[in-house]
């Protein structure tokens, strides 16, 4: 049995391979549309995570939840309409690149999740230590945000700016790890803001990884990502 059969066939042979197009666009946008949703989980957990918006841990957890449960449904219509509509050239670029995708959003949201059972852990007065990590995650989140539109936009361009800030973190995590070599001993503030300047660093480099995917989608070939 070929990939169309019955009525669908009888279809698809009338409009000369219009209507599968039709139906291979309309299967991408739904995909589009679970993938701006665990976005939004995703930017959601962060935000509470890092501060950005009220909330705790609980709430952060609801999010990361949801977002397992949307990456999971993405991971399964993209499979089924691969198998189904066997696209090609962008279109096939483009599921694929929001399967990938939904594995790095669903990571930025577990990774806000464990930040943020972290913190709720921390003893007080460690407040003024960790206050220095927000600028490392305003970083971030401008990092996700412009990968995401990178990628829904399918805009090259954008790349290079989250490559660019990528470095941004990638130093403030380095320097990080240097105050832990240099000290003898290191408090237990210290090592909470290394951790969780550890999971802000991961966080950056999903971006990174969808800022790729979308490279993908516009040129056809993958960015080479350090």
């Amino acid at each position: 049995m070929g990939l169309y059969s019955g009525p669908l066939a009888a279809d698809v042979l009338r409009s000369g391979g219009g209507y599968a197009v039709s139906l291979i666009e309309r299967a991408v946008a739904e995909l589009a549309g679970l993938l701006d949703r665990l976005y939004s989980e995703s930017l959601a957990a962060f935000d509470v995570a890092f501060g950005f918006e009220r909330g705790g841990s609980e709430d952060v957890a609801r999010h990361a939840k949801e977002a397992e449960r949307l990456r999971a449904a993405i991971v399964d219509k993209a499979v089924e309409y691969l198998a189904r509509f066997q696209p090609m050239a962008r279109e096939l670029r483009r599921i694929t690149a929001y399967m990938e995708a939904s594995y790095d959003l669903f990571r930025v949201a577990r990774y806000a999740l464990e930040a943020a059972r972290l913190e709720a852990r921390i003893p007080g007065g460690c407040e003024e230590s960790l206050k220095r990590l927000r600028e490392v995650a305003e970083t971030a989140r401008e990092m996700l945000e412009d990968s995401y539109r990178a990628l829904r936009r399918e805009d090259p361009e954008l790349t290079e700016r989250v490559l660019d800030l990528d470095e941004h973190v990638d130093r403030a995590y380095l320097r990080g790890l240097d105050e832990l070599v240099i000290r003898e001993e290191l408090g237990r503030c210290e090592v909470a803001k290394l951790l969780i300047l550890r999971h802000l660093e991961r966080i950056a480099d999903h971006a990174v990884y969808i800022a790729s995917s979308a490279y993908y989608v516009a040129r056809g070939r993958r960015l080479t990502v350090d």
